[in-house]
């Protein structure tokens, strides 16, 4: 119920902000170009890439501040003016926003809304062995949020996103078709990279000393994982279990990398690594990116295949 109440005050404050902009001139008035407001980043630098070649530029608007924590946010009246405003809304669909599904049935239902948990097959977050249980999340068979770690999934949003603009905004539908073909080659060369560390590789664990938002691309190709908490979970501290299972593991199975996240404190790697010898290195979720990632425009592919080179290595 608080979540409802939550919501009915960000919309309306939305509206009043919104009323506010108009009134003095600056209001995020109609632009030349299509607006297109997404909630992570993989799909924000999707939208992008997609419209880079438009007659008319297109207007992104990633919601997240870059940097910042991608599961504990919450729209702002003016994030909810910009939605309201847009021509496009583009989101997961998972428990962190529940908002979104709210805000489309109350103002948007008859505009143009990509639920991304629409195009792809979901997969429910699991509790594997030695993880922390997320004692917040009492519900079962909560589907992982992080879809497009997969990039066969990754190449299905594309596609969906790829039909939508086409069908918003056909005058550009040339341009659009140019920019999809050598990115849907793009992401078919990473499935292509996965299944190729597959065959060639010495072991088949990963161990993330983290939250582990990477299901569905384990899930995809066979790879085995231990983890400190799931994809989504609010913990970032281990308890003294969590940390000594994982120690146990990466030394019983000579694994010589540990896996720690984008803005994590690496605390927990650090004593992992400390204890084992193993070295710690980074993956990116694509929920968010760096300011400094965000200013230089980097690409999901881009990080995506550092992904994979450094599971490669952690396999070989």
């Amino acid at each position: 119920m608080k979540h409802l109440f939550r919501f009915a005050a960000l919309t309306g404050a939305a509206i009043l902000t919104l009323s506010v902009l108009t009134a003095c001139g600056t209001s995020p008035a109609k632009t030349d170009g299509l607006r297109i407001v997404t909630t992570t980043y993989a799909v924000y630098d999707m939208a992008k890439q997609l419209t880079a070649q438009y007659t008319q530029p297109a207007a992104v608007t990633l919601l997240l501040t870059p940097g910042g924590e991608s599961h504990s946010y919450e729209p702002s009246p003016a994030d909810v003016a910009a939605i309201q405003s847009c021509e496009l809304f583009v989101y997961i669909g998972g428990e962190s926003e529940v908002w979104a599904d709210k805000l489309i049935s109350a103002s948007r239902a008859e505009k143009e809304n990509l639920r991304m948990f629409d195009c792809v097959e979901l997969l429910d977050e699991e509790t594997v062995e030695g993880m922390e249980a997320d004692e917040e999340d009492e519900e079962e068979d909560v589907p992982d949020e992080h879809i497009w770690t997969s990039p066969l999934n990754a190449d299905a949003m594309l596609s969906a996103l790829h039909d939508t603009l086409n069908r918003i905004a056909p005058e550009e539908a040339a341009n659009c078709d140019a920019a999809f073909a050598p990115l849907h080659e793009d992401f078919l060369a990473l499935d292509q990279k996965a299944k190729e560390i597959k065959a060639n590789q010495r072991t088949n664990t990963l161990v993330f000393a983290d939250r582990f938002p990477f299901r569905y691309l384990t899930d995809a190709y066979g790879w085995d994982y231990y983890a400190a908490f799931s994809g989504c979970s609010s913990d970032t501290d281990a308890s003294a279990a969590t940390l000594s299972f994982l120690i146990s593991k990466v030394q019983e199975q000579n694994i010589g990398t540990v896996f720690y996240l984008e803005n994590s404190s690496q605390k927990i790697s650090d004593a992992v690594c400390r204890a084992t010898g193993a070295k710690a290195v980074m993956m990116q979720s694509g929920n968010n990116v760096s300011a400094e990632d965000f200013k230089a425009g980097r690409h999901y592919q881009d990080i995506m295949a550092e992904n994979l080179a450094a599971i490669q290595e952690a396999l070989s």
